[in-house]
């Protein structure tokens, strides 16, 4: 099964070097369906990441592309996510005044668990910041080393990376089990 995700993988890589769209819809269609994937969207990822496509006229099968990859690595995108926010709420965050932290200091007596249950709200309070952050710089961050690292990319080497594709196709085992030569959809002239 892993072999046949990673064949329909190369099949559609190979149509997306194929697309007679230029390097800069091409990078900005992956690049923008990408976005949303930094984000919890639970299950309407794919349909935000065409319609930010669109809206910046990108290239649709790269959205698409984008946002599976996204799909497959929301765990670890979810963690960077967090670490990311935490490092810049930790960077960011001024030290308390010194009259502050007397005032904390003081012990207040408590004759209920409220306390208690504020601190532990409070701390998810601090995670849920901390990925909101850090969702927020890793999407405009990595939005632009996608689009430009794509576009260098497709610019330099595009007809290289198509020539090794069709060559890594044309010796696949399945290419091998039929009678006819492998042929790429879009090829039968």
């Amino acid at each position: 099964m892993l072999q046949r995700l990673w064949r329909k993988f190369k099949y559609y890589g190979l149509r997306l070097l194929r697309s007679s769209n230029g390097d800069h819809v091409v990078a900005i269609g992956f690049a923008i369906g990408f976005f949303p994937c930094w984000y919890p969207t639970f299950g309407v990822g794919l349909v935000l990441s065409l319609a930010l496509s669109r809206l910046v006229r990108g290239n649709i099968p790269a959205a698409v592309m984008a946002a599976s990859l996204g799909s497959v690595i929301w765990p670890a995108l979810f963690y960077l996510n967090y670490k990311i926010g935490f490092l810049i709420n930790d960077f960011t965050s001024s030290p308390a005044s010194f009259e502050l932290d007397e005032a904390i200091a003081e012990p207040v007596p408590e004759t209920d668990d409220y306390a208690e249950v504020a601190d532990h709200y409070g701390i998810l309070g601090d995670i849920g910041l901390h990925f909101l952050v850090g969702s927020v710089a890793n999407s405009i961050i990595f939005t632009v080393v996608f689009y430009f690292g794509l576009r260098l990319l497709l610019k330099r080497y595009r007809a290289r990376l198509l020539r090794r594709v069709r060559q890594s196709l044309r010796r696949s085992p399945l290419s091998a089990r039929t009678d006819k030569p492998f042929r790429t959809p879009g090829n039968d002239r």
